[in-house]
């Protein structure tokens, strides 16, 4: 069985969206489990959802914990030997899902699986999505452009690996935490998701975690999953850049020590720094998001 597990902070509109393409377009749907974990959001919308797909399992959390607490809710609460943590703001127009499912049923020797993410317009949002866990190297390599400069080089773009064939199924050391499947086993190893993290950073820990490991990670293109997020939106974006930094610092004092951790804060600082003077220069008002990040960071 596959359980699929999402987590809700007010976003049932989205939940609903999501799950309507899933009963529409995946053929086994009925085989699924489906869980909601509520982040004790008050959401009046989950009601209509239970309504109409009753087969659909809500847990209320008592509080707001993050996504990674929400995820391991949903984890010790479902039964299937395969689970796919998946945002709520996605949606298939094929079996998708099952592609996915049916690979690692397939192929017993990998452990984790992802699809191409792909924006609304279908335009590849895996694009911009990490392959790898992010170390020191590759952190400078993004925050002095380097990736950009040198794109084809596995040395300077080994973080974004943008080089690579988007349409070929590739072994990779992370996978987009969007639509994140994976076996049951390797909880048994790994453990529970790091609810240290409040957002961001969850899943690329439990990656590198998995490679020290051991396990083989899968970016499996002919599953596609259209992610309308992807981009932190004006709104939110102070909120976003907090809990981006917090779990930043988390994620390299965790994994890496105390000297790598604050060369981290010092490199993702002056990258920052670089930004706002670029963006000032060229009079985009958006040099400001970049000053949250510098703000963030210099805090305890």
């Amino acid at each position: 069985m596959l359980s699929i597990i999402i987590v809700n902070y007010k976003t049932s509109r989205d939940i609903k969206l999501c799950l309507d393409s899933i009963v529409e377009h995946e053929s086994r749907c009925a085989e699924y489990e489906f869980i909601i974990v509520d982040n004790n959001s008050d959401d009046p919308g989950l009601a209509g959802i239970k309504a109409e797909y009753p087969f659909v399992t809500i847990i209320y959390a008592p509080y707001n914990n993050g996504f990674a607490y929400g995820c391991n809710i949903g984890i010790r609460h479902s039964r299937g030997e395969f689970i796919l943590l998946l945002n709520p703001d996605t949606f298939i127009d094929d079996n998708s899902i099952e592609k996915l499912y049916d690979y690692l049923i397939k192929n017993p020797d990998v452990h984790f699986i992802g699809p191409m993410l792909l924006f609304r317009d279908r335009s590849n949002q895996s694009y911009f999505e990490p392959k790898a866990h992010l170390t020191l190297w590759r952190l400078f390599c993004e925050k002095f452009y380097l990736h950009r400069i040198f794109s084809g080089s596995k040395i300077f773009n080994s973080y974004y690996r943008t080089y690579m064939d988007y349409n070929s199924v590739t072994e990779v050391e992370a996978v987009a935490g969007s639509a994140f499947m994976f076996r049951r086993e390797v909880i048994d190893t790994l453990g529970p998701l790091d609810e240290n993290y409040f957002m961001y950073f969850e899943e690329s820990d439990y990656c590198l975690k998995a490679k020290k490991n051991g396990f083989r990670l899968l970016y499996y293109p002919p599953s596609k999953i259209i992610h309308t997020g992807g981009l932190i939106s004006e709104s939110n974006w102070e909120r976003s850049t907090k809990n981006y930094v917090a779990s930043f610092k988390y994620y390299f004092k965790k994994n890496f020590g105390r000297i790598t951790y604050y060369t981290a804060i010092l490199i993702f600082y002056a990258g920052s720094m670089l930004r706002v003077i670029i963006l000032r220069l060229a009079g985009n008002k958006k040099y400001s998001y970049y000053l949250y990040y510098m703000r963030y960071l210099i805090k305890t």
